[in-house]
């Protein structure tokens, strides 16, 4: 028995000598997996889309928000909702997203531009399939993002909202506190009018270097104004 008991004494200086070690190891291992796991959480929060329940409640308040508007004759939004289009204008959007509904039947409906006050939403398909680009404008000012097709819904890339349609009006959905909740302006974007050339749309933007930054992003996002079966167009996947 003297032997173990001498061998224990021997051992147990070393295990104390290592101890502090690692249970600093398993300090930094258990904070690294709580960090990974709470980033991981964060991404999954502002990547996801509106659950069914969300989606609803935001159809809904979209479309009190419309009759609001509608209802108020004396408001500015009045006359803004009002469709504006002439027939002509009309043909020309129903042509090109019939003729973009081959490709891409679900986004094909959202292209156009959507007006709004002092606010307008271009929506231009993409030769990328599933993607489109949207150059927002309004008071003489421009950018563009690119959105996906997302269950229906548009998803723009790098930002936390959603678009979706509901009739002849288009939809705002912002992700906030881990909840989407509507985000439609002072006027809800109306009325899809037919797409224009970008060099006719930079017309309205003011700064040359804003007009030059949308036109190189609009070239390298692939982004078009032609139809589908034009040369111009070589469809291709994500």
């Amino acid at each position: 028995m003297k032997p173990v008991l001498k061998t224990q004494k021997l051992v147990l200086p070393q295990v104390q000598r290592y101890l502090p070690w690692a249970k600093r190891s398993l300090f930094i291992l258990g904070f690294s997996l709580i960090t990974l796991g709470v980033n991981e959480l964060s991404v999954l929060a502002q990547t996801r889309q509106p659950t069914n329940a969300e989606l609803k409640k935001l159809r809904q308040e979209l479309q009190q928000f419309i009759r609001s508007v509608k209802n108020n004759r004396t408001g500015v939004g009045y006359l803004q909702v009002q469709d504006r289009l002439t027939q002509v204008e009309k043909k020309t959007r129903e042509s090109f997203v019939r003729a973009w509904s081959k490709t891409e039947p679900e986004l094909a409906p959202f292209m156009g531009i959507w007006s709004g006050y002092e606010h307008s939403e271009h929506i231009y398909p993409s030769n990328t399939k599933g993607k489109v680009c949207i150059v927002s404008t309004g008071e003489g000012s421009g950018s563009l993002t690119t959105g996906i097709l997302s269950n229906g819904l548009i998803k723009i890339n790098g930002r936390k909202i959603m678009l979706f349609k509901e009739g002849n009006f288009l939809g705002s959905a912002l992700l906030k506190n881990g909840r989407f909740v509507s985000d439609n302006g002072e006027i809800p974007l109306n009325n899809p009018g037919p797409i224009e050339p970008l060099n006719r749309l930079l017309e309205s933007i003011f700064e040359a270097s804003e007009k030059n930054q949308i036109s190189q992003q609009f070239k390298a996002a692939g982004c078009t104004s032609s139809l589908p079966n034009s040369s111009a167009n070589t469809l291709r996947k994500r």
